[in-house]
């Protein structure tokens, strides 16, 4: 009988013990310190804007937002297709915008593709400003920073478009431009 009140007394104490230490857990659960944070999302304004350019039907642009599309973009194989006006850039903001230009992707029948050349010009001077290969050579080009396009100043955005040879109808080529304008 000795042995059934040990274990008795043994059982006794680890049913409390264990009864206590679930209450103490869900107590210790049940409290916390809570912080807030609330935000209000407005909308900003840009100081860069894309603007139709004269060739804009011909080269299919599209503006959305801070989005411009050029959809119809066309060249013959074995020669060269100049678009000198689809798409154009306006400094609207308070000064002057620096803005790095970024070839994120280029992609596609890229393997007939010669050279995709995109030249800025200003057309408040008639001033060349840059000329950035976009792909040439059977590689993406090099991004261009730091360009610095004066208030109320309005580039055109050139694109000269080669394909080779063995280029057929069905070829295209997707290319992703990045303007990034610190905020």
């Amino acid at each position: 009988m000795e042995l059934k009140k040990i274990l008795s007394n043994r059982s006794t104490k680890f049913l409390t013990l264990l009864l206590t230490s679930m209450l103490i857990a869900t107590a210790s659960a049940a409290m916390y310190n809570y912080m807030f944070m609330n935000g209000t999302i407005g909308v900003e304004g840009m100081t860069l804007e894309w603007q139709l350019g004269a060739d804009n039907a011909t080269a299919g642009t599209q503006i959305a937002g801070v989005t411009a599309s050029l959809t119809t973009l066309k060249g013959p194989p074995n020669g060269t297709r100049v678009y000198t006006d689809p798409v154009r850039l306006k400094n609207k903001g308070s000064g002057a915008v620096i803005f790095d230009l970024l070839i994120d992707t280029v992609s596609g029948n890229t393997v007939n593709m010669s050279s995709i050349i995109v030249r800025l010009y200003s057309l408040n001077t008639t001033a060349y400003i840059e000329n950035v290969t976009v792909w040439s050579g059977g590689a993406k080009g090099s991004d261009h920073p730091n360009l610095n396009i004066p208030l109320n100043h309005i580039w055109r955005f050139e694109w000269e478009i080669k394909w080779k040879s063995t280029a057929v109808i069905s070829d295209s080529v997707i290319v992703n431009l990045k303007v990034r304008v610190p905020a």
